[in-house]
C-alpha cells in the first residue's frame, strides 16, 4: 500500500495530464459525431449564402437556344452523282448546221460602179507613159481602157450621174460624156448614142450601141473609156475594180 501510495504520489502529474489527454479526445471525438450525423440528416452546400439543393433548380427553356457563329468558312456540299442519264458524245455526230445570214454583213456592200460592156481589157491604161499607136503609126499616152467586146453589145452607164456631152469625133467616134460632179466618165466608140445632154442616168442604164474607134481601128471591135478627177485622167480599170 505505501508503495503505491508513493508511486502515486511521484507519477500523479503525469497520470492527470494522461487523463486530461484522453478526457480531451474523447470530447473531440464526440463533437465530430455529433456534426457527421447532423450533416447526414440535413445537408447544406458549403457556402452558406447559396440555397439548398431542394430550393435551387435550373429554368430551362423549352426549345433548345441556337447561337450562331459568324466568320467561319462553310465547306461546301459534295457533289452528288445525277440519277438521270447524261447523253454520250459521239465521234459520228454530225456537227450542228449553223444558220447562214439573212443579209450580207455591212462591210460587203455592192459596188457602185458597173463595167459599161463585157469583155476582157484589150490596152491599158498607160498614165504618163507613151505608147505606140498602130492605128496612128505615132507614139501618144492612153488615157483610157479598150474592152473588147461584141459587135452588137450595148454600152451602159458605169456610174450614176448626169449626161453633160453628146458629140461625134473624127478620132474617137461617137463619145458620150457623164459627170457625177466629181468625176468625168467617157465612152468613145458608139454607133449611135441612145441618150442626150442633160438625162440622168444610173449605173448600168443602156447609153448606146457599140461602134469603131477610127483612133485604134486595129484593135478590133471594142470601147474606149476613160476616166477623169480634177482635170487628170485616172485609171478606169482602178475604180471598176
Amino acid at each position: 500500500m505505501n508503495r503505491i501510495t508513493s508511486f502515486l504520489r511521484d507519477k500523479g502529474f503525469y497520470l492527470a495530464l494522461v487523463a486530461c489527454i484522453l478526457a480531451a479526445a474523447a470530447s473531440s471525438a464526440w463533437a465530430i459525431r455529433t456534426v457527421v450525423d447532423r450533416m447526414n440528416d440535413d445537408p447544406v452546400v458549403s457556402d452558406p449564402g447559396y440555397e439548398t439543393e431542394e430550393e435551387f433548380t435550373w429554368d430551362w427553356p423549352d426549345a433548345p437556344v441556337e447561337q450562331k457563329t459568324e466568320d467561319v468558312p462553310v465547306e461546301p456540299a459534295p457533289l452528288q452523282p445525277s440519277s438521270q442519264p447524261q447523253p454520250q458524245a459521239s465521234a459520228s455526230s454530225a456537227p450542228s448546221a449553223v444558220p447562214e445570214p439573212s443579209t450580207p454583213p455591212a462591210d460587203v456592200a455592192a459596188s457602185p460602179y458597173v463595167w459599161p460592156v463585157s469583155g476582157q481589157i484589150a490596152a491599158a491604161c498607160s498614165g504618163d507613159e507613151l505608147v505606140y499607136n498602130a492605128t496612128l503609126g505615132d507614139w501618144r499616152t492612153h488615157n483610157g481602157i479598150d474592152i473588147a467586146c461584141a459587135g452588137d453589145a450595148a454600152v451602159k452607164a458605169a456610174a450614176l450621174g448626169e449626161v453633160t456631152a453628146v458629140f461625134q469625133d473624127a478620132v474617137w467616134g461617137w463619145t458620150v460624156e457623164v459627170s457625177d460632179g466629181d468625176r468625168i466618165y467617157r465612152y468613145q466608140g458608139l454607133a449611135k448614142p441612145e441618150v442626150k445632154a442633160g438625162d440622168r442616168v444610173r449605173a448600168g442604164d443602156r447609153l448606146g450601141l457599140i461602134g469603131t474607134v477610127p483612133a485604134e481601128a486595129d484593135l478590133g471591135t471594142h470601147l474606149h473609156f476613160e476616166v477623169q478627177e480634177s482635170g487628170r485622167y485616172t485609171d478606169p480599170a482602178a475604180l471598176l475594180g
